[in-house]
């Protein structure tokens, strides 16, 4: 049921209060640790502070609260905002019920109902970037793969699985080409719309050097 407008700011910081209150024990941390942490990340709170938001003293937070609170507890920002694990569906807003995961993927930026997302939108943005995302991790795993087949073929020279290590390094090799050449299209396309892709990972710093052999 609905919860009314009056009722929902409460029962939402109790929610982020008790979320707090339970990762900070699972880590071990004191309040003290908790405040040191925060005003490590440059947004203070006090350790009382901490004890009064956690036994439901407090009626709400700042934005910078949950934000360096999330940081500080190493929890993604949607974790401390929707309950994962508890229910089946949320007030995500006084006259806004919905299930959980609907709740999540929203605040998320996650296609949900498995939408294209309007061109040049926020979650279009979102839905590129993780889309790079994937394709620096498939390049990552295709390299490393043709690299340590390439290993397993020069130790296995002289013996019977040379060739056919051989021959799997070779397609290894094909296939970490094509998606290192997928990824740079990718992040040149992401440039080309105005975007800045994330800096890649030390095993793929080839892609973009000035003498990459990597082509579309």
């Amino acid at each position: 049921m609905t919860e009314s407008k009056e009722q929902w700011p409460a029962s939402l910081t109790a929610r982020i209060a008790q979320t707090v209150k339970t990762h900070r024990l699972q880590r071990g941390m004191t309040t003290d640790d908790l405040a040191a942490a925060c005003e490590a990340r440059g947004v203070p709170i006090a350790a009382y502070t901490i004890t009064k938001i956690e036994k439901g003293r407090r009626g709400s937070f700042k934005l910078e609260e949950v934000l360096v609170l999330a940081h500080a507890l190493d929890l993604p920002l949607v974790a401390l905002l929707i309950p994962l694990t508890d229910q089946d569906n949320i007030d995500l807003l006084p006259n806004v019920t919905t299930p959980v995961w609907a709740a999540a993927a929203w605040i998320t930026g996650e296609d949900y109902l498995g939408e294209a997302p309007p061109p040049g939108s926020a979650r279009a943005v979102l839905a590129v970037f993780r889309e790079h995302d994937v394709d620096v991790r498939t390049a990552l795993i295709s390299t490393r793969e043709a690299h340590n087949r390439r290993l397993q073929a020069r130790q296995a020279l002289g013996s019977a699985r040379y060739e056919q290590l051989s021959r799997q390094a070779e397609q290894l090799d094909r296939m970490a080409h094509e998606d290192c050449a997928r990824l740079k299209a990718v992040r040149d396309q992401m440039r080309a719309d105005g975007l800045q892709p994330a800096p890649l990972p030390a095993d793929l710093e080839f892609v973009e050097a000035p003498a990459s052999p990597i082509s579309g």
